[in-house]
């Protein structure tokens, strides 16, 4: 067990009892009798987004859902955001170890081919009995709103993109928080602008959470404590850098610059987490603990992945019980 991350039943924070208080009195978006603005920020990762796709199948559990009023996240953290507001965050987290633990989602010899390794695509079109179709109509109608950061092309900074209105609209602003460079081919145009992958400017929204107004932020993070952001490799650098540069130099500057920028949102994080009069505003960061196994960007898995939704779940359960919501069936 990671000592050093914050133990919410033993130190209350102000995040966890603005979400208690909302359950408790049954609050929902759009109809609130407090004066706060609660955000859910959602850490990605390409297949290690199975981290917080299970810590949100545990929100949803928990029936904490309706006690955040907007949800923010960038790559695999916007889908799963749609996910939770759509309804489906369990089964979502589900399809990591099932559809898309394959070829037909993750593929690097696709790049080969000068297709993306990652088909954002197939996880969108994907509909099962579990997962329907529907689900992208009722993120749209759902007063929680959901914010996708992206990289903007031409300014080279990270992008909040909301307020999508139609399916075609969200399903490009999912795309462009995804859209991986040089292994996930080139940048999605909305509205005259282009953008690529959020995680290279903004892994971690918190900032555009507090930027939407936020004055309490709940986030989810991938990477377990102690682990640090790294380059995949030097010759996956220089291929990236090189489709960089001739998009635009500056984002060269900005993926160079992404990870010390990564970990000093880490250690804000963390500092506020641990600290509840630091805010405000209030932020509470649940991570995996020390000595977790860190899940790959391109891992397929099924087992791993499966395990790794599991104790992501377990973890926000434990760490996040405010006495309130359904519980899970007991088993034995």
């Amino acid at each position: 067990m990671d000592l050093d991350a914050p133990r919410l039943p033993d130190a209350p924070h102000p995040v966890s009892d603005v979400l208690r208080e909302r359950a408790e009195s049954g609050s929902s978006p759009g109809e609130r009798r407090d004066p706060h603005r609660v955000a859910l920020v959602i850490e990605g990762g390409g297949m290690r987004g199975v981290v917080s796709a299970g810590m949100t199948a545990a929100l949803e559990r928990l029936g904490l859902t309706r006690c955040f009023d907007l949800v923010v996240g960038a790559s695999a953290g916007a889908f799963n955001g749609a996910a939770l507001i759509a309804g489906v965050a369990r089964h979502g987290a589900a399809t990591y170890s099932g559809p898309l633990a394959s070829r037909s989602f993750v593929n690097p010899a696709r790049v080969l081919r000068g297709r993306p390794v990652i088909d954002v695509e197939y996880a969108l079109n994907y509909a099962s009995t579990d997962l329907d179709a529907a689900r992208h109509e009722r993120v749209l109608d759902n007063p929680i709103a959901l914010h996708c950061v992206a990289v903007s092309v031409e300014t080279a900074q990270p992008v909040d993109l909301s307020g999508m209105r139609t399916r075609r609209e969200l399903w490009d602003v999912l795309l462009a928080s995804s859209r991986t460079p040089w292994a996930g081919g080139p940048p999605v145009e909305i509205a005259g602008g282009r953008y690529i992958d959020g995680g290279l400017g903004s892994a971690i929204p918190v900032a555009e959470a507090l930027a939407a107004g936020a004055t309490h932020v709940l986030a989810l993070q991938t990477r377990p404590h102690g682990v640090p952001r790294k380059s995949v490799s030097r010759i996956a650098d220089r291929l990236i850098e090189r489709q960089l540069q001739r998009l635009n130099p500056a984002l060269v500057t900005l993926y160079r610059e992404r990870l010390a920028w990564y970990e000093r949102v880490v250690d804000d994080i963390a500092r506020r987490s641990l600290h509840p009069d630091a805010g405000p505003p209030h932020v509470l960061g649940l991570r995996p603990p020390a000595g977790t196994p860190v899940v790959g960007q391109l891992e397929r898995r099924s087992a791993l992945l499966a395990a790794a939704a599991a104790d992501a779940e377990r973890l926000v359960e434990q760490r996040l019980r405010l006495g309130i919501g359904p519980r899970p069936a007991a088993t034995g």
